[in-house]
């Protein structure tokens, strides 16, 4: 079996991530809140999966190009320090003011770039991380 099924874990929370937004698109914060609680939780307990288990495996591979494993955990750091802006930018929202919807935008424009970091992440995992997996599991 291919490390490359691992990708619909990647599926799975781009989704959950997409129920947060629609939920912040409803303005229904409260729900919005739990979704991205949601979403921050299986990040990062895919994430330690990675780290503690994939990625002593695919070091024993040697340097591969454009794959060093600290891009990988490099990534990982710079997706949690997105959903900490994120998680404080949704606490800020203050439902009483004519700003809001600005308030909302800004918040829409930092997930813009954090789910450019993930699909640029995703596609390093897809043809570097998890293909070098596979090599190695059939030797």
């Amino acid at each position: 079996m291919s490390y490359l099924r691992l990708l619909k874990i990647h599926e799975r929370l781009n989704e959950e991530f997409l129920f947060h937004q629609e939920a912040l698109l409803d303005r229904d914060l409260i729900t919005a809140r739990q979704r991205l609680e949601v979403f921050e939780k299986d990040l990062r307990s895919h994430m330690q999966y990675e780290e503690e288990i994939l990625l002593p495996i695919y070091c024993q591979a040697g340097p591969v190009p454009g794959g060093d494993p600290q891009l990988f955990t490099g990534e990982h750091e710079k997706m949690l320090a997105f959903l900490s802006r994120i998680k404080t930018m949704m606490l800020g929202i203050d439902s009483g003011t004519k700003d809001r919807n600005r308030q909302v935008i800004r918040i829409f424009d930092e997930e813009a770039r954090l789910k450019g970091l993930m699909e640029h992440h995703d596609l390093r995992e897809a043809n570097i991380l998890y293909p070098t997996l596979d090599r190695l599991e059939s030797v």
